[in-house]
């Protein structure tokens, strides 16, 4: 990255998109982030997508809006075919308009992506071009008849002149990741045999005539663009792939409805492709050379925007003078800060929060839960959290505050307090601050959490904190401060306790020499994988990264490694943040045998006894040299013990008070600053 991002000669030259002019060449693309107010957009949208026109970014496309009442597919989603969405449309245009940015509404229909149970009150078929299920959902949609396809076309045509209404400032018709219209795209999911499937022609039709019932609509100085699946990576090269995207762009493009192309990939059938999590083994900015040759064929006639794991703004301009794209979204980095273009352009890159791929906000997308992210507890907050809601301490009022602990909570914490103007000092046992994320980082393909700790880290010097690695705190160091945060962390349990077994203590046997717990097994397989010996078993209750991770490490070293688990499968956590596509590949190449619905009933010197948790059924390993167990971790608090029985009113957080997710934990730093 360059040293001075004031100077990048491609991003920060201003373009046209039809009739819009804007600023620059950085977008958030759209994406949905569940805070709708009874299927309205509502005030935290608002002030959500403000702070990123704030923060400098040209064009914001928000969060899908269903375009028909068939579309829905999230309890929290929004609806655009409802007069009543105007005048929130219209608050939503001033509050960006204000920041000099442009807005769109992203118009889609889900298809067969959804359930039609989900809405109590509004039971229905699900509707798709063809009677395939999703493989998520697994629910058989209705083929669609010409009056179904009618109505999708007027609902599209209603929702795009409530956007023009409410002074947005145009639509993006989502036609791409497998969702209705971009399932009449697909040969692999449209298998009509009418006037809207077979051909390109025919597949292109439907999104062909609601362009024409927009236009009709909002007259030609509104924008209106689609959204694309340049590939939807399915395999044995099933359905679309970048010479049919192409074939696509040409027909839309030669229509002259549309004022640009929103380039993506992936699907419902990809999803680690369309959003890529962490463990992704693509290059960052990996659409950008399919992008580059639809916009060859768009040849000056629709403006192309890319996405496709676009982290760093110097990317983004290579993109741009590569002549790959007009416009480069950056939403996950959005997420993580809404501010980076404007710290860029005022010589502040090194304050950029990056993202760092946890996932947090997709994984909270599947389980129907208003989004925010790891890296910024500020967003979905922005109106009680955004930039320059920081209350500075009072004159006089300024502390001497020790933080015991220089893990998540307690770097975010201390930073908070610190900005706030008291005097912080920052104890670490460890040689460096990070807590449990350096195991993490250590991991393969984890190392951007070492961008996390190196943000937060960063940030807490900045704010002027006194951070003193290789110190433990004690209780004299907590009792001699004005106040104190103890963020002390959790340490792994090694009994073997579990939920599953709630009658007994632990396994028995956990005690032997060569049972480690997973935290004490990863730091020493990372100094040395051979220390663990030749033969390795893992029984994982977690579902987490760090087990993944290690028999990763080990696997890829030449050690025999089995994972038990009592869930149903191995890695439910990595399934739901698109990391186990990337996981399992690697596991299986590695020899790592995966054993799911077993727990241990005892050990013995080289020897663990399992059984299957549904009938019993013995299962018995020998010859291991080492066991490992990743069931429960427990607070680390006896300095806060010690602190409130000398009668000192130390605050305990994150996995000091209750082993959580890093989030949480960050999240609670954040506060307790805020409060502090």
């Amino acid at each position: 990255m360059p040293d001075d991002l004031r100077l990048l000669p491609h991003l920060w030259t201003p373009t046209r998109v039809g009739a819009l002019e804007l600023r620059n060449r950085v977008m958030v693309s759209g994406h949905t982030v569940l805070y709708a107010e009874d299927g309205l957009l509502g005030d935290r949208h608002v002030a959500y997508f403000a702070e990123r026109a704030r923060g400098g970014a040209a064009l914001v496309v928000i969060e899908q809006q269903a375009a028909h009442p068939a579309g829905r597919n999230y309890l929290a989603g929004c609806r655009a075919y409802d007069p009543a969405v105007v005048p929130r449309y219209a608050r939503l245009a001033d509050a960006i308009h204000a920041h000099g940015a442009a807005v769109l509404a992203q118009l889609f229909c889900g298809g067969a992506q959804g359930q039609g149970t989900m809405y109590i009150d509004s039971w229905r078929a699900l509707m798709a071009p063809s009677a395939i299920a999703s493989t998520q959902f697994q629910e058989l949609p209705a083929e669609m008849d010409a009056a179904d396809i009618a109505s999708v076309t007027e609902g599209f045509a209603t929702s795009a002149a409530h956007a023009q209404a409410g002074g947005l400032d145009g639509v993006e018709i989502h036609a791409a990741h497998s969702q209705l219209l971009g399932a009449f795209l697909s040969p692999a999911f449209n298998r009509r045999t009418d006037g809207y499937g077979g051909d390109l022609a025919r597949r292109c039709r439907i999104v062909l005539e609601i362009g024409e019932a927009v236009r009709r609509r909002v007259g030609s100085r509104f924008a209106v663009g689609l959204r694309l699946s340049a590939s939807e990576f399915l395999p044995r090269d099933a359905g679309i792939a970048i010479e049919e995207a192409e074939a696509q762009a040409e027909v839309f493009c030669r229509s002259g409805l549309f004022d640009f192309l929103d380039i993506s990939g992936g699907g419902y059938f990809a999803k680690h492709v369309s959003v890529t999590p962490m463990m992704s083994d693509r290059p960052e900015g990996f659409l950008a050379p399919a992008a580059r040759r639809i916009r060859a064929v768009a040849a000056g006639r629709a403006a192309v925007f890319v996405v496709g794991r676009v982290w760093n703004l110097a990317l983004a301009d290579e993109i741009v003078g590569a002549g790959a794209a007009d416009m480069v979204a950056m939403t996950r980095a959005h997420m993580a800060d809404p501010h980076l273009v404007r710290k860029a352009r005022e010589g502040r890159a090194e304050e950029i929060v990056p993202c760092v791929g946890a996932m947090v906000c997709v994984r909270r997308l599947g389980e129907q839960n208003a989004v925010t992210c790891l890296m910024n507890p500020a967003m979905g907050r922005e109106a009680k959290w955004g930039e320059g809601s920081l209350v500075p301490v009072a004159r006089g009022a300024a502390r001497d505050i020790l933080v015991a602990g220089g893990g998540p909570a307690g770097l975010k914490a201390a930073t908070i307090a610190a900005r706030r103007g008291h005097r912080v000092v920052l104890m670490e046992r460890e040689a460096r601050t990070g807590g449990r994320l350096r195991l993490l980082a250590a991991m393969p393909l984890r190392t951007r959490w070492g961008l996390a700790i190196d943000s937060l880290d960063a940030a807490a010097r900045r704010a002027g904190v006194e951070i003193r690695e290789g110190s433990e705190a004690r209780a004299e160091d907590i009792l001699a401060a004005d106040k104190a945060i103890v963020a002390t962390g959790a340490a792994w349990e090694r009994t073997g306790f579990s939920a599953y077994r709630p009658e007994r203590e632990g396994i028995p046997g956990a005690g032997l020499g060569f049972v480690l717990d997973i935290g004490t097994a990863a730091a020493r397989a990372i100094a040395d994988p051979a220390s663990l010996g030749r033969r390795v078993a893992i029984l994982d209750e977690t579902q987490d990264a760090l087990a993944a991770g290690l028999a990763d490490l080990l696997g890829g070293a030449g050690t025999q490694v089995e994972i038990l688990t009592p869930h149903l499968f191995f890695g439910d956590a990595l399934a739901r943040s698109y990391d186990l596509s990337f996981a399992m590949k690697r596991l299986r190449a590695a020899g790592v045998v995966v054993t799911p619905q077993h727990f241990v009933d005892r050990i013995e010197p080289g020897v663990v006894h399992a059984y299957g948790i549904w009938d019993g059924a013995p299962r018995v390993l020998e010859g291991i040299d080492t066991l490992v167990v990743s069931l429960s971790r427990r607070p680390v608090d006896a300095l806060w013990r010690a602190a409130r029985d000398a009668g000192h009113a130390a605050l305990r957080i994150g996995d000091a008070l209750a082993p959580r997710s890093i989030e949480a934990a960050i999240h609670e730093g954040e506060r307790v600053g805020r409060e502090a």
